[in-house]
């Protein structure tokens, strides 16, 4: 009888049907081989876990991006200069300003270190000092506004002093050509003067009316301006008609002496011209002299006040350069691209530089005189 030999069990084709012990069929997370089978949630957790390591784990390669969607450097805030060659020239520009701003520290103790040697040294600081102390740009300004209101009225008084030229003489653009004024100056001229033909009489009256009005307030605008500068209290005006009848008349004769000015420079060379120049601003100085002597101060002998005279006489003469050299083009282009409003904008800039070179020699004067006393200098 031949031996017992154990039952042969078959393997099915498919590794997912084997039997196992119990005789059940096995399912999908059973073992093939010994080897367990991967179900489909275990592959989605491995993914989910792969994600978040991803996210996670930084790259050495990329840039972390913020979630507006720029870039960190630019998210941070801190007023860094950006990456790269923008960011290298605003680190040259950065040194620059900090070396400029380290010899402006160094310049400014030097000079602080020679005040009690330097008179000079120390009338520099005492001016810049008056000139907070008395808000000077304020009354700079209110000084520009006064005079701008008297050369209004001085334009009616011309209107009208060319409308009336213009009913005897009919050549009103060749004269202005002849005494040294542009084209634009002449053109605008001849076009007043027609326009004011039929008027020109109420237009003389009342632009004389208006001269002398604005006239005393520029008038007391330089009376309040000085007692300021000065640290006195302003005394009361006296002799006002003549202070007026100076106010109305010096700018016109100013204004002549330009014109002579403009007309050497225009028919005999540009040396002559600038010489003309340099003269009507001589002869402005010794009048600005004269008038500080009636103008509120302390009691100073006339030579106190010389600096000042100085500052405004080489003021107005930097003013007239600047004014023939620069602002004619630019109330040329202003009244032709701008209208009235760029011709008074111009206008009113020229006359608050004057009221500036004005209070600074004020305030010269005044601390020029304090250190000279404190320090018994003559």
């Amino acid at each position: 009888m031949p031996p017992h030999e154990p039952p042969v069990v078959k393997k099915s084709e498919d590794a997912t049907s084997q039997v196992t012990g119990s005789g059940s069929v096995a399912g999908p997370d059973a073992a093939v081989n010994g080897l367990p089978i991967e179900s489909e949630g275990d592959r989605g957790s491995e993914r989910r876990d792969l994600r978040q390591e991803e996210a996670t784990s930084p790259d050495p390669d990329r840039l972390p991006v913020p979630s507006d969607g720029r870039s960190s450097a630019a998210s941070a805030g801190d007023g860094s200069p950006p990456s790269g060659g923008q960011g290298r020239s605003w680190d040259a520009v950065w040194r620059r300003a900090q070396a400029a701003r380290g010899r402006g520290d160094d310049l400014v103790s030097d000079l602080e270190r020679r005040r009690p040697e330097s008179a000079l040294v120390e009338t520099g600081f005492r001016w810049l000092a008056r000139d907070k102390r008395i808000v000077g740009g304020i009354l700079s300004g209110g000084l520009a506004y006064r005079l701008f209101f008297w050369a209004l009225g001085l334009s009616v008084l011309t209107s009208g002093g060319l409308g009336l030229f213009s009913r005897f003489e009919t050549g009103v653009q060749s004269a202005m050509k002849d005494v040294g004024m542009s084209d634009a100056v002449a053109d605008s001229a001849a076009s007043v003067a027609e326009q004011s033909r039929a008027s020109s009489l109420w237009l003389l009256l009342t632009g004389c009316v208006l001269v002398v009005w604005f006239g005393w307030g520029v008038l007391r605008a330089l009376w309040l301006v000085h007692a300021a500068a000065w640290g006195v209290e302003p005394p009361r005006l006296q002799r006002i008609p003549q202070g007026v009848a100076g106010v109305v008349a010096v700018p016109f004769a100013l204004v002549l002496l330009a014109g002579v000015a403009t007309w050497v420079r225009a028919h005999i060379g540009l040396l002559p011209g600038l010489l003309a120049t340099l003269a009507v601003a001589v002869i402005f100085g010794g009048f600005w002299l004269w008038a500080q002597t009636k103008l509120p101060s302390k009691q100073v002998p006339w030579t106190a006040l010389l600096p000042g005279a100085l500052a405004v006489s080489l003021g107005l003469a930097g003013m007239h350069v600047f004014s023939v050299y620069f602002l004619a083009g630019k109330l040329e282009s202003a009244s032709s691209l701008y209208g009235v409003l760029g011709l008074a904008s111009t206008l009113l800039f020229f006359l608050f530089m004057l009221g500036r070179i004005i209070v600074w020699g004020a305030e010269l004067n005044a601390v020029a005189w304090d250190v000279r006393q404190e320090r018994g200098l003559r």
